[in-house]
Formats: structure tokens, sequence, C-alpha cells
């Protein structure tokens, strides 16, 4: 009789087979459930949503109107306070934001300029240079063209004459 005839490896295999495939299933089924139970929250939030956030009002009205008749208010002064808030918080906001652009800018520029990248200054500066040398270019051009090699009237000197 062999040894590994009586062997239970070969059950042990299968079954661990089957336990991982029943896990399987079940894991499977229960993120089907957890994803069919979102879908249904969803569902009821859209549809008890506008109906459940009117009821949060009308319940923070309430707990409003108590405050203020504990505390003798006879108006809603919080609203003051919160516009008050509100543009304070644009305001320094604006005031951040204005200085986060220009920190990126400066950022940028100096960028630009351990890259060697020419300002729009410069640019234009150096556009200017070209088009005079196109200039220069063109008249040389047309001289050229004119047929006449000899320098124009009065500007020949004489040799030995002093500019």
């Amino acid at each position: 009789m062999n040894h590994y005839e009586n062997d239970d490896r070969r059950n042990d295999d299968a079954s661990f087979g089957d336990q991982a495939e029943r896990f399987s299933r079940k894991l499977s089924d229960s993120a089907q459930q957890v994803w069919l139970a979102g879908l249904g929250a969803l569902g009821r939030a859209q549809a008890e949503g506008s109906r459940f956030f009117h009821g949060l009002v009308k319940e923070g009205e309430a707990w409003e109107a108590r405050r203020r008749e504990r505390n003798g208010e006879r108006g809603p002064g919080w609203r003051d306070n919160v516009e008050t808030s509100l543009d304070e918080a644009r305001e320094k906001a604006s005031g951040t934001w204005n200085k986060v652009e220009k920190a990126f800018d400066d950022q940028v520029q100096g960028v630009l300029k351990r890259l060697h990248v020419p300002t729009a200054d410069e640019v234009t500066a150096l556009e200017a240079r070209i088009d005079a040398l196109h200039a220069r270019l063109a008249k040389l051009e047309n001289r050229d063209t004119s047929g006449t090699d000899a320098p124009a009237p009065g500007s020949h000197q004489s040799p030995g004459s002093v500019p």
C-alpha cells in the first residue's frame, strides 16, 4: 500500500478550492448588496431630499425663534452679522487671490529669465531693429538694381581728403 494513497491532501485541496469559491461568491454577493444599497440610498435622497431639506429649515426656524425668545431679541440681527462676515471674507479672499496671482507672476518671470526667454519689451525692440535692417537692406538692393555701382553724388570723398 502506497503511503500517499491514504493521504487526504487531495481532499483538503478540493475542499480549500470549494471554500475559496464559496468565499468569493459571498464576497461578490456582499459587494453587489452594498452597491445596491448605495443606489437605493441615492434614489431615496433624491426623492425625499427636498422634503427633508424643507423640514430641516422649519426645524432651524423653530430653534432660532426659541433662541430669540430666550435672549429677548426682536429681529434677525444674525443676517447683518452674516452679511458683514461674508463681505469681510470676500475682501480677504480677493486680497489673498491678488497676492497669490502676483507671487505666481513673479515665479513665472523668474523661470523665464533663468531660461533666457526675452520679455515682451525685448521682443518689441528686436522687431524694431529687424525692421530697420530690412529697410537698410531694401535700400541697398534698390541701389544695386538701379545699375549704378558708383556712389551717390556728394557721398564720394577723394583720396587724401579729410572727412
